[in-house]
């Protein structure tokens, strides 16, 4: 397992190890296949175009087929980018005023298992922009991708961000993203993470600036035995900052969910505001979420909270919908997808919440008191 540990963990061996405890079996059971590197130039099937192609996102589109930015799929002429590429294929877009992209990473499988990497660097040099990245492929033989994405959002700027994972279960995606807020900047996200055979996700995100603002919203919806990793790490290094995570989690069958998020004040960043809370539900006696809230303060003058929970559907609200005549079955579907839509409260483009509302709507766990 040291292999995979190495690329995609880190810090030492140590930190490394402890950072992936929960998720060790399924790092094993994908060191133990062979896989090749991924063909970029295979044929992507209309069903697969009809997912990621939205009206309202065209020309502001960048399309990556299993790593490698395709030219065909793309049309960014409006997107309010400036888009670069260097010799080894890291890609870099670079705003200023407002602007909109739609990054689409498509995972198409071949015959054998095989990967692909990518990078990307995205920098807000002023104004206002938003960003889409979507994660999609069909079932085959199995793909890893792993993507390494930094944004800077200079001092004023904002950048309000935007991902659905939405993977067939032969695909496995590891995703490290860092991100820099500078002075008076404001950084927005919100994560749908569904399907896959196993989703790893770490966000470092470093609030450099004086009232610097984060908020971080995500969702993650499993079910069979699927496995979502997450792992938020925020730290406030000046004064008077902002964070504010929120997290929900619902997993049935034998499907398993972590969720580290840690909150880190420290010396001289006097004013801190920091909040952090997970709620999760667990709708199998198989399925296992795990939720390791952390908050480390070493300045003063600071508010800080985080709260975790996991239990299972409120009986009282079921009961209050069955004896207004919702069926067993949307009754409980109704309450799954209210808990889990709280994640999508802050995606300011309200046309794009469908998109978000229609992967939950098809992961939604279909029998609820099931194991597998």
């Amino acid at each position: 397992m040291d292999g995979l540990l190495d690329e995609f963990g880190s810090g030492d061996a140590q930190a490394r190890a402890e950072s992936w405890r929960y998720s060790r079996q399924a790092l094993r059971a994908l060191e133990q296949q062979s896989f090749q590197s991924a063909d970029a130039n295979v044929s992507v099937p209309q069903a697969l175009i009809d997912r990621f192609d939205w009206p309202q996102t065209r020309g502001h589109r960048l399309v990556f087929v299993n790593g490698v930015l395709d030219a065909t799929l793309s049309d960014a002429g409006t997107s309010g980018a400036i888009i670069e590429t260097d010799a080894v294929g890291v890609h870099a877009l670079r705003f200023a005023g407002k602007g909109v992209m739609h990054l689409v990473f498509v995972n198409v499988a071949t015959a054998m298992p095989s990967r692909w990497n990518a990078a990307v660097h995205i920098r807000v040099e002023s104004g206002k922009a938003f960003l889409v990245e979507q994660h999609v492929g069909m079932q085959g033989a199995d793909m890893l991708g792993a993507l390494a994405s930094d944004f800077t959002i200079a001092d004023g700027a904002s950048l309000q961000t935007a991902t659905l994972g939405d993977l067939p279960g032969s695909a496995s995606l590891v995703r490290r993203v860092g991100v820099t807020i500078g002075a008076g900047s404001a950084f927005g996200a919100t994560h749908a993470l569904c399907g896959g055979r196993f989703q790893r996700f770490d966000i470092d995100a470093q609030l450099t600036g004086a009232k610097a603002q984060l908020a971080a919203r995500g969702v993650f919806a499993l079910r069979g035995r699927e496995h979502v990793d997450v792992h938020l790490d925020v730290r406030h290094a000046a004064r008077d900052t902002i964070s504010d995570v929120l997290w929900r989690g619902v997993a049935d069958g034998r499907a398993r969910g972590i969720l580290h998020g840690a909150i880190t004040v420290a010396p001289g960043a006097d004013g801190a505001d920091a909040r952090l809370e997970t709620k999760n539900l667990l709708l199998s006696p198989h399925a296992e979420i795990d939720a390791q809230p952390v908050l480390e303060i070493y300045a003063d003058e600071v508010k800080a909270s985080h709260g975790a929970t996991v239990g299972q559907l409120d009986e009282r609200a079921l009961f209050y919908l069955r004896s207004r005549g919702v069926p067993l079955a949307a009754a409980r579907n109704l309450l799954i997808a209210g808990f889990c839509r709280t994640a999508f409260s802050r995606i300011e483009t309200t046309d794009l919440r469908g998109p978000f509302e229609a992967l939950l709507d098809a992961h939604l766990p279909q029998q609820v008191d099931a194991g597998e």
